[in-house]
């Protein structure tokens, strides 16, 4: 026997189904309603607008991705290893998860830029704090030559922003491929700027 699906994942996921379908602009609280098998008013129990169920669609994919960096963080392996999966998981993993969304990821932050950026800002700290940690882990161990680990986390968030979908267009990306291969050299340059000689 399978375990139920939460509600308010069923909600997000239709929400998310649509919006690949037809773009945030074109649906409707009742269209979600519909498509998660609910009535509106429970959608609005949990979600008080559109707009809080664009963000909070968002933020699931950004948590999925929070988790999987955690992970990885407490895996028993080489500090370098662990630091470049992180990195590649962080974008990834949200590439992945809005590849569908042609249109619609362009119309849900024309819609929601305000309120996410204020978001955004907290969703980037728990990663700095992530990746932090196995920076620290990296110095102490001899892997890493660095000065500051708090502040080469966040020149890490910042340099790979430029390949999060949130940051561009999914047009503007390119292909998952394209996007893992430009990344992936990217990455291997900032973890070689980092590690011993």
């Amino acid at each position: 026997m399978t375990a139920p699906i939460d509600l308010r994942d069923a909600i997000l996921d239709a929400a998310d189904r649509l919006m690949a379908q037809h773009g945030f602009r074109r649906i409707t609280m009742d269209d979600v309603a519909r498509e998660a098998g609910v009535a509106k008013r429970t959608i609005y129990l949990r979600f008080s607008s559109k707009e809080e169920l664009g963000l909070s669609s968002i933020g699931r994919v950004v948590e999925a991705a929070q988790h999987s960096m955690a992970a990885i963080g407490r895996e028993p392996t080489d500090p370098c290893r662990r630091l470049r999966e992180m990195l590649m998981v962080r974008v990834m993993s949200r590439v992945n998860a809005v590849r569908n969304y042609t249109m619609a990821l362009d119309e849900l932050f024309e819609a929601v830029r305000p309120a996410y950026m204020e978001r955004r800002k907290t969703y980037f700290e728990v990663e700095r704090n992530l990746l932090t940690k196995v920076l620290a882990e990296g110095a102490a161990s001899g892997h890493f030559c660095l000065d500051n680990d708090a502040e080469t986390a966040e020149t890490l968030i910042v340099a790979t922003n430029a390949y999060l979908p949130y940051s561009l267009s999914v047009r503007e990306l390119g292909s998952p491929e394209t996007i893992r291969e430009n990344l992936s050299n990217l990455v291997d340059l900032l973890i070689r700027g980092l590690t011993r000689p």
